[in-house]
């Protein structure tokens, strides 16, 4: 029969070991570990430097665009171990918004990676002119975004973005600013306006109140590529012309920004990532220059001095999505432009 104290001795062995597992799997999440790809932190890549100021001039042939949503905090050991189950082993640990949160360490990690390598941020508006022909850019150049304006992206992006001098643009659903909205809690417009101030962030457009599905669940898609039924039915009402609607939504946002920022917004995130010819021609009527996708793909230079709205891949500015289950290895290839989805 098992001694009582023999029992407590073992049941603290055992909570000791947990405890030394969990430290063990907080180290590799907060480092990015992703099944099936080899982080690129070894020793080879510790001796890669930062490009010297004097290195002669070369200048860009693609820009890539990073997407970033939330980012995650330390968490406690429990949380630790679900988000690594959920993460690297896919187990159904955690929502699926889960999959969205980069680690905080992650983030900096990504960022130390990209200044070290001599990456250097342009803004949305140095990218466009850069396509139609109208500035050159250096070589490693790129742009960072956030979607959806989580506090996270104060709490935690901003600092890492400061200390490393870089800019990044956040993307407001306007109409939810300062509140709990889709499990998250959206930034209020004191801190946007900081954000702004500060020379670090722009803040642009992700709708004022489109970010939404409709239709049936196995069915549904965006309110803003809906037909005109589906937008009807979420209204309670008949007749909604899909188009009217989303143009005064669209036009709703860029007030709020302009009256709370200070800005005009020229840029448009589509909720969850796509959009069409029929949308873009709604945001370029509205007054938006561009909008931005989710295409996993670089930005290359464009010929002529106009947009064709029927090519939605010219008109649209692709993103490549950085998630919790991005490795550095990944994220490489993003820069390089050699990233697909379906590898």
């Amino acid at each position: 029969m098992i001694r009582r104290r023999d029992l407590w001795a073992a049941i603290g062995i055992a909570g000791v070991a947990v405890l030394l597992l969990t430290f063990a799997i907080g180290s590799m999440v907060s480092l990015g570990v992703h099944a099936g790809h080899h982080a690129l932190g070894d020793a080879h890549d510790d001796a890669v430097a930062t490009t010297p100021p004097d290195e002669p001039f070369v200048a860009a042939d693609r820009v890539p665009v990073l997407c970033y949503h939330y980012i995650r905090g330390g968490g406690n050991p429990l949380q630790i171990v679900r988000v690594f189950g959920y993460v690297v082993l896919s187990l159904p640990l955690m929502d699926d918004t889960e999959i969205w949160r980069v680690g905080r360490r992650s983030f900096e990690r990504q960022i130390d990676y990209l200044a070290r390598r001599g990456y250097r941020t342009v803004s949305l508006d140095d990218l466009h002119e850069w396509q139609m022909g109208r500035r050159v850019l250096p070589a490693k150049s790129i742009v960072i975004t956030f979607d959806d304006a989580d506090e996270s992206v104060y709490d935690y992006a901003y600092p890492v973005l400061q200390k490393y001098g870089m800019r990044a643009t956040v993307f407001v659903v306007t109409s939810q600013a300062g509140k709990h909205w889709n499990g998250i809690r959206v930034l209020d417009w004191d801190r946007l306006r900081e954000m702004q101030r500060s020379g670090v962030f722009e803040i642009e457009s992700h709708t004022h109140d489109y970010h939404y599905k409709v239709g049936e669940r196995g069915n549904a898609m965006p309110v803003f590529a809906a037909s005109s039924d589906a937008v009807a039915a979420r209204a309670g009402g008949t007749g909604a012309n899909p188009g009217d609607a989303l143009f005064r939504d669209l036009a709703r946002s860029r007030e709020t920004i302009e009256r709370q920022i200070g800005t005009s917004p020229r840029y448009l995130a589509w909720p969850y990532g796509f959009g069409n010819a029929a949308v873009d021609q709604v945001a370029l009527d509205a007054g938006f220059s561009r909008t931005l996708s989710l295409r996993a793909r670089p930005n290359h230079r464009l010929t002529g001095d106009r947009f064709l709205l029927s090519d939605t891949e010219r008109f649209e500015i692709p993103r490549y999505t950085v998630t919790a289950r991005t490795s550095l290895r990944t994220f490489h290839e993003m820069l390089d432009g050699t990233y697909s989805p379906a590898k």
